[in-house]
This record gives structure tokens, C-alpha cells and sequence, in this order.
């Protein structure tokens, strides 16, 4: 037995209905995966901004102990 053209048509529009349930699905989870990516980036630029600022900080809070022992050094070597 062999198919005819319109039945093998037939048989691709059954398909066709059956996959596109699952077509959509997939569109959606790329769209869902393209939104976290696009968060993962900007999550990314915000954590190297508080990098900048906690190293920027501790740098200046090094800086700030150091004056403060130079400083208590000075004053102890104040005659009394």
C-alpha cells in the first residue's frame, strides 16, 4: 500500500498540530531563558560594583588606621 500525496499532506498537518503545543512551549522557555540571561548580566554589573566599592572602602578604611597609628605614635613621643 502506498501513500498518497494527500495523504502523506494529511499526515504532515496532524503532525503539524500535535508539535504545536510544544513549539510554543519552547518559544516561551527560550523568551524565559533570554530574560534571566539579560538579569544575569545585570546582576554581574552590579556585583562588580560593589566590589569596586567594598575594595574602595577597605582601602580607605587601611588608609584611616594607619594615620590614626602614626598619629597615636606622634602623640606618645609629645613630651609629657
Amino acid at each position: 500500500m502506498s501513500l498518497t500525496n494527500e495523504d502523506l499532506q494529511a499526515i504532515a498537518a496532524l503532525m503539524d498540530n500535535k508539535l504545536e503545543p510544544i513549539n510554543s512551549r519552547l518559544e516561551k522557555l527560550e523568551s524565559e531563558v533570554s530574560g534571566l540571561r539579560t538579569g544575569q548580566v545585570a546582576i554581574r554589573k552590579e556585583l562588580r560594583e560593589v566590589n569596586h566599592k567594598v575594595s574602595d572602602t577597605y582601602e580607605l578604611a587601611l588608609d584611616a588606621w594607619g594615620k590614626s597609628t602614626e598619629n597615636r605614635t606622634w602623640l606618645e613621643a609629645l613630651p609629657k
